[in-house]
């Protein structure tokens, strides 16, 4: 039982550690991950069918900006497959952490409605 109790403790103390020196080195990201939606501008028609679909109210439109507010994205695609013109895609983007509620609003500029 002492010896037991002796290995229960130097174990964790020769084992490799399994976190990553994040931000140092770059997370691994499945290939099937979900991240914030990302807009291609060039292939965006301004129907806005991407805003009526989000659950959250995460997105709005307006004629210069399209705009994800990633406080409110539960990252559930419903944009993508309401999207006519498949404009949206899911990225890779997950570091969300900011100081302001403003630095989660992601801004991309549109051209006006084609």
């Amino acid at each position: 039982m002492p010896m037991d109790i002796l290995e229960r403790f130097l174990r964790p103390l020769r084992a490799r550690p399994l976190t990553r020196r994040y931000p140092d080195e770059p997370a691994i990201l499945a290939p099937a991950m979900r991240g914030l939606p990302v807009l291609d501008a060039s292939r965006c028609d301004s129907s806005a069918a991407c805003v009526a679909a989000c659950p959250t109210g995460a997105i709005t439109l307006d004629t210069t900006s399209w705009t994800v507010d990633a406080g409110r994205c539960v990252l559930c695609a419903a944009c993508e497959a309401a999207c006519p013109r498949d404009a949206i895609r899911l990225g890779q983007r997950f570091e969300l952490a900011t100081r302001t509620r403003e630095g989660l609003r992601i801004v991309t500029p549109i051209g006006p409605a084609r």
